[in-house]
């Protein structure tokens, strides 16, 4: 338990800007391979501004919850019954020096089309250190929120999360959505997310909200702050 609320914790320090999503309302099913730890599918939900991706580790099912027209996420802990609402903290000294690493990254959008379960897609080059991203996106599910850590979604922060952070960055701005990404180290594949569903269908407004009778850790979690480091509007 204590370890999973340390995860927790660092998903929410590791989450990037909330983005605006398109008019698409439905599910993305991601497939997954990566460092350790990398869940093996993730699935993505989107209804108008809330955006809800659900993954499972050793640790247990979670959840992670935002909405751009809040600065705050809700992590879902599925099979304790428990949540955390925290604001999106302000960057950190290391998260700038996170940010300043992936600004590093450049991104180069190529000609080359493909299309990948029934949306048009196009390939962008993100390169960063000695990373080589392959990213095919598509303009018609509006923009991708970030995985909160990386190659990592449970932001454990082992493995190739720079990178994976690194290519995300590379997309912000653009209002696209990844349906493959493939990052290599050399001639070593690091890490693949790739759609192997999407579903347009509606999903309720409770998904995007923690459910009734759930026990809320928010005060605790806010209390577990390293000494000197405060979440917004935490005392």
């Amino acid at each position: 338990m204590k370890k999973l609320l340390t995860l927790l914790l660092v998903s929410v320090l590791a989450a990037p800007a909330v983005v605006t999503a398109a008019d698409f309302e439905g599910k993305v099913t991601m497939k997954l391979t990566g460092p350790k730890d990398t869940p093996a599918s993730m699935t993505y939900s989107i209804k108008g501004t809330a955006t809800r991706m659900d993954m499972a580790s050793k640790e247990g099912r979670i959840a992670m919850l935002t909405d751009s027209t809040k600065s705050e996420m809700t992590i879902l802990m599925l099979d304790q019954q428990m949540f955390m609402t925290q604001p999106i903290p302000k960057a950190t000294g290391k998260a700038v020096a996170a940010a300043g690493a992936a600004a590093e990254a450049t991104v180069e959008k190529t000609s080359v089309t493909e299309k990948i379960l029934g949306y048009d897609c196009v390939k962008y080059i993100s390169k960063s250190k000695n990373t080589t991203t392959e990213i095919w996106v598509t303009d018609q599910l509006g923009s991708f929120a970030g995985m909160g850590g990386g190659g990592n979604p449970m932001g454990g922060g082992r493995g190739k999360a720079p990178e994976g952070q690194a290519w995300e960055k590379a997309l912000s701005g653009l209002a696209v959505f990844p349906l493959r990404v493939v990052s290599t180290d050399g001639s070593k594949q690091t890490f693949r997310m790739e759609a192997t569903a999407i579903d347009k269908t509606p999903i309720p407004a409770s998904a995007f909200v923690a459910p009734e009778g759930f026990q809320d850790l928010s005060a605790m979690m806010r209390g577990m702050m390293p000494p000197g480091m405060k979440m917004p509007g935490g005392n």
